[in-house]
């Protein structure tokens, strides 16, 4: 597969995970479980998805259009963050840390696996500025495909759990006290009133 090619795949999936997630925020209408410390499923899968495609989108257009060593090195770092953190963050915001940890070291396996194929995936300079991959590789090798898998794969998955981690959060932090102060009229007579809601 050519690095064109590759980076096409690359930029579809990231289009359908764009498409993907405001489908999927339509299942959380309401948020007022919690009162005013409920989560979103929308807001959650939005910082998840923002926090992976512009950190790779800043980090590899840097790399590609400078030539400082130093902009080029933050650039690429960027990018890791975003591929290997950013889907993870989706959890972090309901403080979900297991599901988020453990889909971001499965992406660390992955990235790992695929550190030789920076070169031809990402260009000569966004490998030279990480100092990786120092060797020619091809993209179908096994070592390179199961990096995918488990890069992609746990991409998908942090942004689907992100609904078990919202939902699980909200239940948590459920219990919420109401105190209001109204007027009713008793008799043709106005008199104040406390009202006070308790969620279990």
């Amino acid at each position: 597969m050519s690095m064109k090619k590759y980076l096409s795949t690359v930029v579809l999936t990231l289009l359908l995970l764009h498409i993907w997630q405001p489908v999927q925020a339509q299942d959380d209408i309401s948020v007022e479980l919690g009162g005013t410390e409920a989560k979103s499923v929308a807001k959650a899968r939005s910082i998840g998805y923002t926090n992976t495609v512009s950190p790779i989108a800043l980090g590899v257009g840097t790399v590609a259009i400078t030539d400082n060593n130093t902009f080029e090195t933050v650039g690429a770092g960027l990018a890791v963050y975003g591929l290997i953190i950013g889907p993870s963050t989706a959890n972090f915001h309901v403080e979900d840390y297991k599901r988020g940890a453990l889909g971001a070291v499965v992406r660390g396996v992955g990235a790992f696996l695929m550190a030789d194929a920076t070169r031809e995936i990402f260009g000569d300079d966004f490998a030279d500025a990480l100092t990786i991959d120092d060797r020619k590789v091809s993209l179908t090798d096994t070592k390179i495909l199961i990096g995918e898998v488990l890069i992609l794969g746990s991409m998908v998955y942090n942004i689907v759990s992100a609904k078990a981690s919202v939902r699980e959060y909200n239940r948590r932090s459920r219990f919420s006290l109401k105190i209001d102060s109204e007027q009713i009229n008793f008799k043709n007579k106005t008199a104040p009133m406390l009202t006070a809601q308790i969620r279990l």
